[in-house]
């Protein structure tokens, strides 16, 4: 179980949020703090300016030497002080207190002092646990002065002076808030976890319906679609995708279904025509040398039938699958040509016209545009009546394109026939006569060989005015040495 959830979608999307908001804060925290922190630093160095200012202009004014013990009148209160002699010595100095008035660490002064030590405001810290810091600011005497240690002892010169403050109460300041901060993040983040698993509880549910659907559907039940509520959303886009996969499914077993029922009715016919003369043969009911030769006959003769059912059934599936086909310049107006000798050698008395250049060519693979032009001539002379004149053309069309047609003057077809004319087995009614009509398959052939080679087959067609198939082809991207593809008519 701990394992599903951390694998989840939710307890994803529940860790970046956590993890988001928790960055977030903690980087708007931290920007806060040093910007106090910082601010506090300024305002210490004003203090110290200011208290520089006020060492010079006492230390003016005393012509006597100033008594250590007296030094805390040199600055104001909260401050530490020391003299400095030229040699960098520390002569005099006062106590570090913190505002409670509890002694505190004096500030770690290097020994001896450097000229120029804290020209500037610097931070150091102090010698002792807890360690506090200070800020501190080293200047030069404008007028030199003395100390004197003690009572009657000889004055000793004084030419610098370190004033300090301490960052103790600022620090305190910072320490409190960083408490606070997180403390405060802390309970935000719990806030977020506790909302966002609603949150995301509640906006993940049309997934977990989706799922039950799905699975659903995978048991069997393909009836059952996904509840859109919102289309334009990317639950709903979803959702959508999913109902059209599921919709696809169906539309493909249903397909299927009937591909295999259609496949059993077509192969159903000869082997019961197979085994009937079989019989009739092994219970010797053929006595008759001529009965005997025709059951023979009969039987070659289904088995044939049922031969080039199943060869059409598996270039269909060949096609389904998308394997790959030839890809090469055909010169079709020569397929066109054999075609048609083809169709006037199976129907001397059938006025069979071709109206192609010499050379035109598509892009493909040779056997199978050959077999388009064999399935739409076999389709048009055995569906018009004897005589019926049929034509075969060819041009070039801009953008790279070629077109064939089959056209022929026959009875034509019903509307909803020619709606259904590109399905697989199917047949219309006056094509179902066993001897004449086909296997339902030639023009499903044609049509995934078409679309194989990426152009496509329509029919134009009405009762009474014949029929004309249209089949497009892509030009080749060159052509052979010394051909060229003829200017569009």
């Amino acid at each position: 179980m701990a394992g599903t959830w951390r694998g989840s979608l939710q307890a994803r999307l529940m860790a970046g949020v956590v993890l988001l908001a928790a960055g977030g804060m903690v980087a708007v925290n931290a920007v806060s703090l040093i910007g106090l922190r910082l601010n506090l630093a300024d305002a210490a160095d004003a203090t110290l300016a200011k208290a520089r200012a006020t060492v010079q202009h006492r230390v003016r004014g005393h012509t006597a030497p100033v008594d250590e013990a007296a030094l805390n009148s040199l600055i104001p209160d909260g401050f530490y002080v020391a003299l400095i002699d030229d040699r960098g010595r520390v002569i005099a100095r006062t106590q570090s207190r913190d505002l409670d008035g509890q002694l505190r660490p004096r500030p770690d002064l290097p020994t001896p002092v450097p000229d120029g030590f804290a020209d500037r405001p610097l931070t150091l810290t102090a010698k002792g646990t807890p360690v506090p810091r200070y800020r501190t600011l080293g200047f030069r005497l404008v007028r030199p002065a003395t100390v004197r240690s003690a009572p009657g002892a000889p004055p000793r010169p004084v030419s610098r002076v370190v004033v300090a403050k301490s960052l103790q109460p600022a620090d305190d300041v910072v320490y409190w808030l960083i408490g606070a901060d997180a403390a405060a993040t802390l309970a935000a983040l719990g806030g977020i976890v506790l909302l966002s698993r609603v949150v995301l509880r509640v906006g993940l549910r049309p997934l977990r319906d989706m799922a039950a659907t799905a699975t659903a559907v995978a048991d069997g039940d393909i009836d059952q679609r996904i509840e859109v509520a919102h289309r334009h959303s990317e639950v709903g886009e979803v959702a959508t995708a999913l109902n059209r996969a599921f919709d696809e499914r169906q539309r493909s077993e249903e397909q299927l279904r009937q591909f295999v029922a259609n496949a059993s009715h077509e192969l159903r016919t000869p082997l019961t025509t197979i085994r009937g003369w079989a019989q009739l043969h092994l219970h010797g009911l053929a006595q008759d040398p001529a009965l005997i030769e025709r059951a023979m006959l009969r039987i070659e003769g289904e088995a044939a039938r049922m031969h080039a059912t199943v060869e059409e059934l598996l270039l269909l599936a060949r096609l389904d699958q998308g394997r790959p086909l030839a890809d090469a310049p055909v010169n079709v107006g020569a397929l066109a040509d054999d075609a048609v000798t083809d169709a006037r050698v199976r129907d001397p008395d059938r006025p069979v016209t071709v109206d192609v250049p010499d050379e035109i060519f598509a892009r493909g693979d040779e056997d199978r545009l050959r077999q388009v032009l064999q399935n739409l001539l076999s389709n048009a002379l055995r569906h018009t009546p004897p005589g019926t004149p049929v034509s075969v053309a060819a041009r070039a069309l801009p953008g790279d394109t070629v077109e064939l047609t089959v056209s022929d003057e026959g009875p034509g077809m019903a509307p909803d026939t020619a709606d259904r004319i590109f399905e697989r087995f199917y047949r219309g009614a006056e094509s179902r006569d066993p001897a004449t009509g086909g296997t339902g398959l030639g023009l499903s052939i044609v049509k995934s060989i078409a679309e194989a080679h990426g152009g496509t087959v329509t029919v134009r067609t009405a009762p009474g005015e014949g029929s004309t198939f249209t089949v497009t082809l892509p030009a080749p991207r060159s052509l052979p040495a010394s051909r060229s593809l003829p200017a569009p008519r």
